[in-house]
C-alpha cells in the first residue's frame, strides 16, 4: 500500500515540475498563462454563471495544456534532430497548427461569453 501511495504521489511531483519547469522557461507557455490570467480579470469583473466559468476555465486549461503538448513535442524534435529536418519542421507545425485551432475555438467562446455579457 505504501508503495502504490508513493508511486502516485511521484507521479503529481512529477507533473507540477512540469508545470514550473514551463512557466519558467518557455515563453509561449508564459504567454499564454498570461492571456489567461487576463481573461480571468476580464471575467471577475462580469457576473458569470457557473456554466459561463467553467467554459471559460475549460478553454483556459484547453489551451494550456496544448501549448505544453507543444512544447514538449519541440523539445523532443531539437533533441532527435539537432540540424534543420524537414520532419522536425513538419511536426513543430504541426503541434503549432493544434495550438492555433484550440486557441480559435477558446477565442471564439470567449466572445460568446464575455461579449453576451457586455452587450
Amino acid at each position: 500500500m505504501r508503495s502504490f501511495l508513493k508511486k502516485y504521489i511521484n507521479k503529481f511531483r512529477h507533473a507540477f515540475s512540469g508545470l514550473w519547469d514551463g512557466i519558467c522557461h518557455d515563453r509561449s507557455i508564459l504567454l499564454q498563462i498570461s492571456i489567461g490570467m487576463l481573461v480571468i480579470c476580464v471575467c471577475l469583473c462580469l457576473s458569470l454563471s457557473l456554466v459561463e466559468w467553467l467554459a471559460v476555465l475549460a478553454m483556459i486549461l484547453l489551451v494550456l495544456s496544448a501549448e505544453f503538448i507543444n512544447s514538449a513535442l519541440e523539445e523532443l524534435c531539437d533533441s532527435c534532430y539537432p540540424q534543420y529536418d524537414v520532419r522536425a519542421k513538419k511536426i513543430k507545425d504541426y503541434s503549432a497548427a493544434a495550438v492555433l485551432l484550440i486557441s480559435v475555438l477558446a477565442a471564439l467562446v470567449g466572445i460568446y461569453v464575455i461579449g453576451g455579457k457586455l452587450l
